[in-house]
């Protein structure tokens, strides 16, 4: 038997239009075998004139509705084809078969039942959609900027992530109830319903692009979680490079009497190492770190490299970060320990930099710079005995685009 498969025209839940469209099919020689919310399969037989009609049962029985409910439609000449979402379609010949549903106000009762069961959908994906948001504001807490927690934190990461899922599928959840409830309307004012065409040649192409999309995203996941990932983090100095940019280097700022830390896990020199990792808003984020020694004293360097999403917000992250370092320290020093105090922040004006920063204050071992440009935001923290404003330039070099061999 040949199969013939379609692009569901019609939005779901859209009852009139639904029967109208099957309708429509069986007078082509199609009639409806399975159900997609989004590709229906059909066989092919000799065009008949059919009519179609959706009704509900308030079962949880699978595939069928209850026997009842086929026996009284077999009376009546309609017979029971398959199922239609939460719905159930029975098709008949006879153009004198007798309506299931005369009284619009005792038919909307029974849609009211399916009403309610879309509402507990959507509210629990409401529900969860609070959760999740929730869960962005809180990591938002830990950064006091949206901008700088996107960039850094995890928490609002996933959490915006999953909201944003959760969002793609409450709103589809909202438009079906919308639809039903104005049915029951429409019922309980003694309107029946009537099929309406209302197939849609954009949704069609909608139901495409998502039939396409869905697979190609699992397989995507299921790539990024089964197969050996490419390197992400190696040793400062050794084979690897992030190709963005050339971070500076303590080796070259310190001199001869500079002594790496070279302390080893896996392979990697944790404390002089380059890692390449994302987030939402920065699909790509360098971190670079490096530790050593002069003598007794500890010199350490952090940088971050980022390259947001949207090139504009390059200068905000920037100065929500300088923000963010000098009053991360004050929040996270000793009871014990006196308080900071205000911090010196100054902006330069640098060659190949739009906005770049450096602060400092007395009290504190470190010294911090941010800078932003070409799309690309940099942000050092450093501690010894440099003055970070005597590296402005290459600290701005870090913005500049790379240029392809």
């Amino acid at each position: 038997m040949k199969y013939v498969r379609k692009l569901v025209p019609v939005p779901s839940y859209d009852i009139p239009g639904m029967e109208s469209w099957l309708e429509e099919q069986a007078a082509q020689g199609l009639y409806l075998k399975r159900y997609g919310p989004r590709l229906c399969t059909f066989t092919r037989d000799v065009p008949r004139t059919l009519r179609c009609r959706l009704d509900y049962c308030d079962t949880d029985r699978d595939p069928d509705p209850i026997p009842g409910l086929i026996a009284l439609y077999r009376e009546m000449g309609w017979n029971y084809v398959c199922r239609v979402g939460s719905l159930f379609l029975f098709c008949t010949q006879d153009p004198h078969a007798p309506e299931p549903h005369t009284d619009p106000q005792t038919h909307a009762q029974l849609l009211k039942q399916l009403e309610g069961q879309i509402k507990r959908v959507c509210s629990f994906f409401a529900w969860m959609l609070v959760l999740f948001f929730s869960l962005f504001l809180f990591g938002i807490l830990k950064y006091g900027s949206p901008l700088v927690a996107l960039a850094q934190g995890a928490l609002a990461n996933v959490g915006l992530f999953l909201g944003l899922i959760q969002l793609i599928k409450v709103i589809p959840a909202l438009l079906d109830w919308r639809r039903v409830h104005r049915m029951v309307a429409a019922l309980e004012a003694g309107i029946p319903l009537t099929p309406i065409p209302t197939a849609s040649r954009r949704r069609r192409v909608l139901h495409l692009i998502a039939l396409v999309l869905i697979p190609l995203v699992l397989c995507l996941s299921l790539a990024y979680l089964l197969l050996p990932h490419p390197q992400t983090r190696w040793s400062l100095g050794a084979e690897g490079h992030p190709g963005d940019f050339t971070p500076v280097l303590l080796s070259q700022w310190e001199g001869s009497d500079y002594r790496p830390d070279l302390w080893e896990m896996d392979g990697v020199t944790i404390l002089n190492s380059c890692q390449w990792d994302m987030t939402l808003l920065c699909p790509t984020r360098w971190q670079v770190q490096q530790r050593g020694n002069i003598g007794p004293e500890t010199v350490c360097l952090e940088l971050y490299w980022y390259h947001p999403i949207l090139p504009a917000l390059d200068q905000p992250l920037a100065r929500d970060l300088l923000s963010y370092l000098t009053s991360h320290e004050q929040d996270t020093r000793q009871v014990s320990e006196p308080p900071l105090g205000p911090w010196t922040v100054t902006e330069h004006q640098v060659a190949g930099a739009d906005y770049l920063a450096t602060a400092y204050n007395p009290n504190s071992a470190n010294q911090y710079a941010v800078a932003a440009g070409n799309g690309r935001t940099v942000s050092l923290s450093y501690q010894g005995p440099q003055n970070l404003e005597d590296h402005l330039e290459e600290i701005a070099a870090m913005l500049a685009v790379p240029t392809q061999a």
